[in-house]
Order: C-alpha cells, then sequence, then structure tokens
C-alpha cells in the first residue's frame, strides 16, 4: 500500500516550468502567442531555428524562388471562443449580434496570432492564408478558427513600410497583383448570422396532410427564407467593404464565401414550427493601387511536369 501512496504522491513542482506556463498564459489573454512558440520563431529569425516548413506545393515554391520569394516558415493563429445567450431571436428576423461578435472575435484574435507569429520570425507576408472553423462537443456553443500559412521574405520593390502583410494568395497571385500595380495589404473578413422565423405560410407548407391544406403540396418559393439569406448576405458585404475602406484599399480580391443554414425548432402553446439560421461567412485580400510596383514582362510562367 506504501509503494502504492509513493508511485501517486505529487512530484515536487519545478518554478520555472511554473513561471513560463504563467507568462504563456499571460500572453495569451492578451491576444498574443504562447512563450514556446515566441521563442522558436525569434530564434527563427536570427537564423538558429533549423530548417523551415512550408504547406506551398512544389511548383508553387519554385516559383517563389524564381521570383525572389523566400518561404521562412509555417505559421498559424488559433483562438476557440465561447457565443454568449442571444435574447429575443426567435421572435423577429435581423442578425443574432451576440454570435455574430462570438464569430468576427475569435477569426480576429486568430489572425492577429497569426500577425504576431510572422512579426516575431522576420517575415514580410504570409501567403495562402486558410481559415478553418470548427466546433467541440467539449465545448457547446462555443466556435474555434485556425488560420494556417506560410510566412516569407519579399524583395525590397515588394516590401512595405507597414510592416508584415496577410494575404489568403497564393505566392504566384501575390507577385502577379503586384506587378500589375496592385498591393496587396491585408485580410478582410466578416460573419454575419441571421435568424429568420417561419411565417404563417411558410409554417403552412411546413405541415403534412390535412394540417397543411394544399399548401404543403404544391411548388411555391419560401420567400421569407429567400430574403433572410439576402439579408445575412448584405450584411456581410457591408461590413467586409467597409473593413476596407478603413484599410485603406481600392478593393477585395479572391473573395470566398461560405453559407450554412440551418434548422430552429420553435414550439409554444398551440404552435409550433421550423424557423431558418443564416451564417455567412466571407473573406478575402484587400487591394490597393500602387503604379510604382507595375512591371511590364513579367517572368514566363514555369513548366511544372509530374514524373
Amino acid at each position: 500500500m506504501s509503494f502504492l501512496f509513493r508511485r501517486g504522491a505529487a512530484q515536487p513542482a519545478d518554478p520555472q516550468a511554473q513561471e513560463r506556463a504563467a507568462e504563456s498564459q499571460r500572453r495569451i489573454e492578451a491576444g498574443g502567442i504562447p512563450l514556446p512558440a515566441s521563442e522558436r520563431l525569434a530564434a527563427l529569425a536570427q537564423g538558429a531555428g533549423g530548417a523551415y516548413g512550408s504547406d506551398l506545393g512544389v511548383a508553387e515554391f519554385a516559383l517563389l524562388e524564381r521570383l525572389g520569394i523566400k518561404p521562412v516558415t509555417l505559421v498559424m493563429g488559433s483562438s476557440i471562443y465561447h457565443a454568449g445567450w442571444q435574447t429575443g431571436y426567435i421572435f423577429q428576423p435581423g442578425e443574432m449580434r451576440v454570435v455574430s461578435d462570438a464569430y468576427n472575435e475569435s477569426r480576429r484574435l486568430a489572425l492577429g496570432r497569426m500577425l504576431e507569429e510572422t512579426q516575431t520570425a522576420g517575415a514580410d507576408a504570409v501567403v495562402g492564408v486558410k481559415i478553418t472553423q470548427g466546433a467541440h462537443d467539449w465545448a457547446p456553443g462555443a466556435v474555434e478558427f485556425i488560420a494556417l500559412g506560410t510566412a516569407v521574405r519579399l524583395p525590397d520593390a515588394l516590401r512595405t513600410k507597414d510592416g508584415p502583410v496577410l494575404t489568403d494568395l497564393s505566392g504566384q497571385e501575390y507577385w502577379k497583383l503586384c506587378a500589375s500595380g496592385l498591393r496587396p495589404i491585408g485580410i478582410a473578413a466578416h460573419t454575419s448570422v441571421h435568424y429568420v422565423p417561419a411565417t404563417w405560410q411558410t409554417q403552412m407548407t411546413q405541415q403534412s396532410g390535412m394540417f397543411g391544406g394544399g399548401a404543403a403540396w404544391q411548388n411555391q418559393e419560401l420567400r421569407d427564407f429567400t430574403r433572410g439569406v439576402y439579408a445575412a448576405r448584405e450584411s456581410a458585404m457591408g461590413y467586409l467593404s467597409a473593413e476596407a475602406r478603413a484599410r485603406g484599399g481600392d478593393g477585395v480580391v479572391g473573395v470566398k464565401l461560405e453559407q450554412h443554414s440551418r434548422g430552429h425548432r420553435v414550439a409554444g402553446i398551440g404552435y409550433e414550427r421550423e424557423d431558418l439560421i443564416v451564417t455567412f461567412n466571407l473573406m478575402g485580400t484587400v487591394v490597393r493601387e500602387d503604379p510604382a510596383l507595375a512591371v511590364e514582362e513579367p517572368p514566363s510562367a514555369l513548366s511544372v511536369m509530374r514524373l
């Protein structure tokens, strides 16, 4: 029995490890990256971090090398965020602000941490940023965003005094834009979550048999749901345009749109209906005209053969 007790006894805590863990926690709470990640990337910036990692394909890697764009390392940003309670949303159509704000703040934190990793690694830009969204059974009501991309060093002509730039462009697309006189200046993104209660007419189509009458057996558009999808799209586009203007951009290229819809059952005294929740995710790269970057004859594209 004493042997089992000795095996299960708590080991003395390492004060240095505790302090490092506390420092990482402080950094996360401030919206930053943990201490070990910061130390590794700082060493990489000083040439002592070993080999780099990259999610670039072979053809893209070879082309970037030819254009003078040097991969530095794989960078990421992550945030798991709890969405609070949205009150009164089942009574009228409109944006679920609390839920939309949770999505947008989670993404902002993820991209902010990616930017910090890029700065710490001494890179000038991130190409091919991919953002994945997730949810977890062990954290109901939470949203997660993970941003992943390759940090690169740019030729002197392409660098900006404003610091590192995040883009969802490939390396080749980044160079092409610059050669056309357009400078990428950052990522604009927004999520809009809208709630659409079913009107009486839609409720009738959701019924079957004698309760739905003839409405359930006829082809017809569910106009309230269609209108809700448009409302969510317009809200997201409005925020995206406003963010692009705030960054000093002239437009947004490569906009990616993801739309998800799900039903929400509402039951009360004497009624039951199936409402709609629509989520729009938009992301693209903000660009600004910069004629000084334009070149007359860009290098010809590489020919790549699969062996």
